[in-house]
């Protein structure tokens, strides 16, 4: 490699033929690289932009439900199989972020209609805690997206939700819907 070409150019494209971009990949990259952005920050309060956004959510989902969500109801809010939130849910519990308790000890005795075997994921005191703490650091990762993003924001987020409800779900246990 010469001192002008980058590492990119010396690979093929990253599609079967070589010839186009594969969409898949550049999303993940793209992923990656704002993941990484929001962890930089977040990291300052010891959690990553998965686990902010995990406690956020059975938090909100509580507040406005009048009940923890389910493991699968968690699952499906954040585009995850049910085994990889049960798998992700692990060491929030260990670090005593959120709780896992019988949907039916949780207040309505019903278990949320899965026959009293639903799981419901309640964030405790400390997890709420944590998540205001990453409230502000969050905030500075994502005006520093907006900012990298300039003008390119507002047409990139329409583009984007425009595409995310063109694709179809990914069915439960698919590859594709991991972590």
């Amino acid at each position: 490699m010469t001192s002008t070409q980058s590492p990119r150019s010396v690979f093929p494209r990253p599609a079967p033929d070589g010839k186009e971009d594969c969409i898949c990949f550049l999303l993940r990259s793209a992923a990656r690289r704002a993941s990484a952005l929001y962890t930089r920050h977040l990291k300052k309060i010891g959690l990553g932009l998965p686990q902010h956004s995990l406690i956020g959510m059975a938090a909100a989902f509580e507040k406005q439900n009048g009940r923890p969500a389910t493991i699968s109801e968690l699952a499906q809010a954040l585009d995850l199989d049910r085994t990889t939130m049960a798998r992700n849910l692990k060491p929030m519990v260990q670090a005593g972020y959120v709780s896992i308790e019988k949907a039916s000890d949780c207040g309505n005795g019903r278990g949320f209609g899965q026959g009293g075997r639903a799981k419901a994921v309640r964030a405790t005191r400390e997890g709420r805690m944590a998540y205001r703490a990453g409230v502000a650091l969050w905030r500075q990762a994502q005006d520093e997206m907006i900012a990298g993003l300039a003008a390119e924001y507002p047409a990139l987020m329409a583009g984007l939700a425009a595409a995310i409800a063109a694709i179809p779900a990914a069915s439960p246990g698919d590859a594709a819907n991991d972590a």
